[in-house]
Parts: structure tokens; C-alpha cells; sequence
């Protein structure tokens, strides 16, 4: 007697994977070394510290039409900015437009701190491809001191979430 293959269950779509997006901050250290922290709490160091956005998109490796928009609370005193980027006479609005690789699933940018930068909120609306995919709303906290020790779970930000410290991104060599 033959045994009857049971029938096949109907197919399901997998669920959508979540797209996790992160604010982070990146400090160097008076010993030289970088701290990363999950965090959107930006101490204002000077030549010090980074911050940005990363986006797990997930998918292959591909080239996007990456639409990002910075509004601040305040005017910044400098701007630098590439040809990519239109900036407002008031200098509270900058948009970037260009493309940008995902790799391995993840887009991101980052910017470093430079002096005039202003205290107060800092928005990133993103855009990937024509469509609003985050936004990332930080707040940058001046440092009087410059002390490059600076802990950024440590500052009183009126939107901060809880932050976590990272351990340094590993750099992968193509092969």
C-alpha cells in the first residue's frame, strides 16, 4: 500500500522584515580612540564627534536615489556642503540629493561636528527612491569644556531614547 503524499500547505508570503533605523553618535576619545553609541544625543565637540543614520533595508546590494533633508532649530554660523546639497538663506535647511549605495542591506551617512554648529534639533526627513522611508530627529547639546570624554548617555536631551554603546563596526575588505 502506497502512502498518499499529504497536501502541500498553501504557500505564505514570509512577513515583511522590520526596518530597523538607528541614530548614532561617534566620539573620539582624548586617548584617539572612537566610541560608538545607538543614541541621538549629540554632545557639540568640536572635530570630535560624528553622529548620522543608518537604515537596514535589507535586499541586495544597489544603488538609490537618496533624498535627505536637515532642518535645525538654529542657524548654523558655516555650512559645508557638497554641490549635492542646496542649503536655505537662513541656513536652517539643508537638502541633499544623490545617489547612494546600500551594502549588505544597510544605507547610512554621518557628519562630523565642526565649530558654529548650533545647539537645539537637528531633523533628518529621509527619502530613498522617491519614497519617505525615516526620520531621524537628534539634539545637539553644547560641551563648554570640550571634554572629549563626553558620554552622550549622559546628557539631558528632551527627545532622547535610551542609548547603548557599540562596539566598533567592523570594516570588511572586499574580496
Amino acid at each position: 500500500m502506497a502512502q498518499s503524499a499529504a497536501p502541500a500547505p498553501p504557500l505564505e508570503k514570509p512577513a515583511a522584515k522590520p526596518v530597523r533605523s538607528i541614530p548614532y553618535v561617534s566620539i573620539t576619545g582624548e586617548d584617539g580612540k572612537q566610541r560608538h553609541y545607538e543614541t541621538n544625543a549629540i554632545p557639540l565637540l568640536f572635530h570630535r564627534a560624528c553622529f548620522g543614520w543608518r537604515m537596514y533595508l535589507g535586499g541586495p546590494n544597489r544603488v538609490v536615489s537618496l533624498k535627505e533633508v536637515l532642518t535645525t532649530s538654529q542657524p548654523a554660523e558655516q555650512v559645508i556642503a557638497g554641490p549635492e546639497t542646496e542649503v536655505s538663506a537662513d541656513k536652517t535647511k539643508a537638502t541633499t540629493r544623490m545617489l547612494e549605495t546600500v551594502q549588505d542591506g544597510v544605507l547610512q551617512r554621518s557628519w562630523c561636528i565642526i565649530p558654529g554648529d548650533p545647539a537645539g534639533t537637528y531633523t533628518y526627513d529621509v527619502s530613498i527612491d522617491g519614497e519617505p522611508r525615516g526620520e531621524f530627529v537628534f539634539c545637539a547639546i553644547e560641551v563648554p569644556d570640550q571634554n572629549p570624554n563626553t558620554d552622550p548617555r549622559e546628557l539631558s536631551c528632551p527627545n532622547k531614547f535610551n542609548a547603548v554603546e557599540r562596539a566598533q563596526p567592523q570594516i570588511r575588505k572586499a574580496s
